[in-house]
């Protein structure tokens, strides 16, 4: 594959990406690569020094990464966690390759300038508030502890530079909320957001799929077939079955993480945000902007 004809998502763990994914992936011709920078599951990554979260700078150098994202997006980086939606056979017919990333917003801006994609990623965001209730609800983040830890790995200056706000944080959602921050904060403050790439929030995505679906269609100059539109009410594979999503209740989902949270968490979120200067989200269940 050419790797400047790969689709790109990108989202935070928890943050709708797989639901969005499921719709992206009935685009014809193309095949599902999952979750690349599992870094547990893709021992490439792992051996490269990559961290959970790795950031690279925009204008970074770092050649073996370029190497190994190119292998990727060429289809030559492929195992059973990465196929995990797709088979070898469907990835062999296929006309383009489209990977999912819960882990990559903060190196959308590098990504897109070593790469050049002919079709800007898609960059999805969702309140913090929802995304770190949905996180803790889940049970994948229990074993998180309330102290931030500075990741050991290249380019750690990205956390350095907030180094004391960050070692001072003593909560699990504040820490959860720290990480937010610092990955979306990249893609937000970009001077070309929803440029480069296509900015899209959950909360949008929730209430007007169809519009959001042709945002997407036009920026991509593609037609997603009729079943796509059709599922755009059927829950993902991942949501959780307690969630109103799941039993077709989607603007429940909005305001799901106030029941979730305690007035104290949700006031700890907010102010690691008010700390990073994003104001995307406040305490309202809606984005104060959209993207079009």
């Amino acid at each position: 594959f050419d790797p400047s004809k790969a689709l790109i998502l990108s989202g935070d763990p928890r943050g709708g990406s797989t639901w969005l994914a499921e719709l992206v992936s009935g685009l014809q011709g193309t095949a599902m690569l999952w979750e690349p920078l599992d870094i547990v599951n893709v021992s490439q990554f792992r051996a490269l020094g990559f961290a959970w979260r790795q950031y690279i700078p925009e204008s970074g150098d770092w050649p073996e990464a370029q190497d190994l994202f190119e292998s990727l997006f060429r289809g030559q980086l492929l195992n059973g966690h990465i196929g995990l939606r797709t088979s070898a056979s469907h990835v062999k017919r296929a006309e383009q390759l489209f990977v999912k990333f819960c882990r990559a917003n903060q190196l959308l801006p590098w990504l897109v300038r070593q790469f050049g994609f002919t079709r800007p990623p898609i960059y999805l965001v969702r309140h913090p508030c929802a995304v770190i209730a949905s996180q803790m609800k889940q049970g994948g983040w229990d074993h998180v502890p309330s102290r931030f830890e500075i990741p050991d790995c290249r380019y750690e200056q990205f956390y350095r530079e907030y180094e004391d706000y960050l070692l001072g944080i003593n909560t699990v959602e504040q820490r959860l909320a720290a990480h937010w921050c610092l990955c979306n904060g990249v893609p937000l403050k970009h001077k070309d957001n929803d440029r480069s790439w296509i900015t899209m929030t959950y909360e949008s995505l929730l209430t007007d799929a169809d519009s959001e679906l042709a945002r997407i269609e036009r920026r991509w100059n593609v037609a997603f077939p009729k079943e796509v539109r059709a599922s755009v009410g059927v829950a993902s594979r991942s949501t959780l079955e307690s969630s109103p999503v799941a039993k077709g209740r989607q603007t429940e989902q909005l305001g799901l993480w106030r029941q979730r949270l305690s007035d104290d968490q949700i006031q700890n979120i907010l102010s690691v945000l008010d700390y990073f200067e994003i104001d995307l989200y406040t305490d309202d269940f809606l984005p104060t902007r959209t993207f079009d």
